[in-house]
Parts: C-alpha cells; structure tokens; sequence
C-alpha cells in the first residue's frame, strides 16, 4: 500500500465522528467505529470486515459492504490486570497481543481472499474491525499484498474472472452439497480449450455436444448449474473455454503425469488435472470426493487449496488462517 503522507488528514479523520451509535454501545465502540467510517472513506477502502460482537446495522456514511465474519477466540483472559506483574508476565502478555494481532491479520487476508474469489468485493484496500469483550482494534490491508488474492489474479489473466468465480462457486456447491446426499468429486478444465481438447478424448457420450449457438450452455448463467451438478457424478473432467462455455463433461485427460508432484492421498483426477495445466495454459479446479476439499492447479502445481467446512485456505503449500475456530 502506498504511504499516507498527509498526517494532519488522517488525524482529522479520526477525530471527526460521523457515526451515531446507539445508548447501549460504550464510548470506545463509538470512536473507533468513527475511525474506521472515516481512514475507509479516505483510503477508498473496498469492503470492511467485522470480527466479534459488533453491529454491523449502526454503522453510517459507508457505500461498500461491511461483512460479519464468525467470532474469534481472544486472549482476554490472558490480559487481566495483575498488581504485582513479574517481567516474565509482561513479556508473557506482550508475547499474547503479538500472537492475537497476527491472528487477526492472518485471518483478515484469509476472509479479504475468499470474498474476493467469489466476487463479493473488489480488489483494494480492505479494514478489519475486532472487538474481545470491550477491546477493540482495526487493521488496514492492501489486496497488493494479498498472496492469495494476487494468485487468484495471476489465474484470471488466462480466464475471464467471472468464468474464474462462477466455477469457484460452483465447486463449492458440489462440495457442501454434493448429489442427493451423496459425495461427489470432480474436476474443471477452465481455458487453452483448443489445446486442453487435443489432450484428451469422451468417455461417454458428450451431453454438451452439438449445441444450438443461441442457447449455449455457459457455467456463467446459473440456470444451468443444476445441470452440471448432475453430470459431475459422471467420471472424467469438465473441460470450459475462458468465456464460461461448457464444451464437455466425462472427458479423459491423455496427459503424462511423471514429474507431477501433488499431495499424498489424491487419485488420478487431481494428477491429471495438476497434468493438463503444466502442459497447457489451462486452470483447474478439482474437488475431492471425500472431505469436498477443493483445489486449484495452475502450471502443474497447487496454488490454492480451500477446505469449505472448516473455511481454510492453503496457498501454495502456506497454510493461512481459518475464519472458524
């Protein structure tokens, strides 16, 4: 993020209250919701996210979302005033904030990521505001900084971003909720379609063939993705141009997987699929049968991994924060 020079106008956007809060909230609520009404209206901020019990409906002057995330443990029990502190408690303390506040970003990157993937917000600055009991704190975060969001970045300048959320969101439906009760897995071949088709062949019969052009089937329009919920029960892979076109659905992957490394456990979907995408310029997007874990392979390797019940993201082998301990 670039540096704010302007002190004296950041200090007056801090001390200036546009928020009018409720009798039941304390002075300290007050204030620094203010400040963070004001530093998102000064920086441009893109969405700001809530941790904690904070009500989000009294917030006022903001015209970008404010998202609740689930609540975080806290170390409060861990800051009561002792009278007689030893150095080994104040560095014990001083070792609990730093651990806090590292929680607290770690998981503010981790929400700004996903709610970004999913198209939810826009790329930018985005603010954290936590509250444990009656502390409060906020954290300021550039996306530009964001390995996450600038992974997800690097997988849309080969597919259009749309294509890129809708199969994300699609994935996770197949991952909550899989197929009348039942666990599916499958995968999605996004891109490079004139080369990812050559390295591959049917396994049955395409039920996306000879479609007529003014009614195509496209993983963007949602009308369709109860269509493709159903064919993800079939073997092979779905193969989508960068448009959102669905070309076919049990499609084999022809491709050599010596030299691939993925991790322990996965079968010759996630092989393949990590396969195609060292070989083409195609994204995949694979979601495990058992557990719904869901991963992105880009020039053969993982670059995003995101376990939908348990709200964690994996970047490139970095596990980040989880938004629901």
């Amino acid at each position: 993020m670039d540096e704010i020079t302007n002190k004296t106008e950041i200090k007056k956007s801090i001390e200036t209250p546009i928020f009018s809060a409720c009798n039941s909230e304390d002075l300290c609520g007050i204030l620094i919701k203010d400040s963070v009404v004001n530093i998102a209206n000064l920086l441009g901020a893109v969405a700001v996210f809530t941790f904690g019990n904070i009500d989000v409906r009294t917030f006022r002057g903001l015209d970008i979302p404010i998202i609740d995330i689930t609540q975080i443990r806290t170390i409060i029990e861990k800051l009561t005033y002792l009278k007689n502190e030893s150095q080994f408690q104040i560095q014990e303390l001083a070792e609990a904030i730093r651990t806090e506040a590292d929680r607290n970003s770690s998981l503010l990157m981790n929400v700004a990521a996903v709610e970004y993937s999913f198209g939810h917000i826009d790329y930018g600055i985005v603010i954290g505001l936590f509250r444990s009991q009656d502390s409060y704190s906020f954290i300021v975060h550039s996306m530009a900084e964001n390995e996450t969001v600038q992974t997800i970045r690097e997988c849309e300048k080969r597919v259009l971003p749309e294509t890129f959320q809708n199969v994300l969101h699609l994935a996770l439906n197949i991952s909550m909720k899989g197929r009348e009760g039942k666990k599916v897995g499958t995968a999605f071949i996004l891109g490079d379609e004139e080369e990812v088709l050559s390295r591959s062949h049917q396994m049955i019969i395409n039920p996306f063939r000879g479609q007529d052009p003014g009614l195509e089937v496209n993983v963007n329009k949602k009308k369709y993705w109860e269509s493709v919920m159903g064919f993800a029960q079939l073997d092979g892979v779905f193969i989508i141009s960068e448009t959102g076109k669905i070309l076919s659905a049990g499609r084999y992957l022809d491709v050599d997987t010596r030299d691939i490394q993925i991790e322990k456990g996965l079968g010759t979907r996630h092989l393949s699929s990590a396969s195609i995408t060292r070989d083409t310029n195609a994204i995949a997007i694979a979601i495990s049968e058992s557990g719904g874990t869901i991963r992105v392979y880009m020039d053969g390797k993982e670059v995003i991994m995101i376990e939908p019940d348990a709200s964690v993201v994996k970047i490139d082998g970095c596990r980040l924060q989880s938004s629901a301990n």
